[in-house]
């Protein structure tokens, strides 16, 4: 009765905050993938815009991921470029 209604409640909220912190964690390499994933799609290079819709993010926040990458890096005319396989 009412004390398996507050324990499926109780694994419920559980659930829910192991989802988030688990979200905030893997929230950054998630987005760095979808980055990667847009400029697969785009030939190796896209605007700073695409690469920010593609990660959910917004564009000085996808900037800076961007800065912390080894693999994606700025051209000089300002597109977000894939430096794999280059």
């Amino acid at each position: 009765g009412r004390s398996i209604e507050k324990v499926e409640l109780l694994m419920r909220a559980i659930d829910d905050a192991w989802y988030i912190l688990k979200k905030e964690n893997d929230s950054k390499e998630t987005a760095k993938k979808a980055i990667v994933d847009c400029l697969k799609r785009e030939g190796g290079a896209a605007s700073l815009d695409d690469c920010a819709k593609a990660c959910g993010l917004s564009k000085g926040e996808c900037k800076k991921l961007i800065n912390t990458m080894n693999n994606v890096k700025f051209h000089k005319h300002g597109d977000v470029v894939l430096m794999d396989g280059l």
